[in-house]
């Protein structure tokens, strides 16, 4: 029994969340932005960017 037999239904069990929470995740992400997007400084647009991203994958 390999490490890939004990994640086996792991996959599908994240899919199964993101498909249920995707869109509260990315509107609590959005609201983080908006809330504390100026603390971030010259380092916003790389967070921005990151987030985006993450964002698309959760959609």
């Amino acid at each position: 029994m390999g490490l890939g037999d004990n994640l086996g239904g792991l996959g599908d069990k994240f899919n199964e969340l993101k498909d249920q929470h995707g869109d509260q995740v990315n509107e609590h992400v959005d609201n983080l932005q908006e809330q504390h997007g100026d603390k971030l400084g010259e380092h916003r647009e790389t967070v921005d960017g990151a987030v985006d991203k993450g964002q698309e994958f959760l959609r």
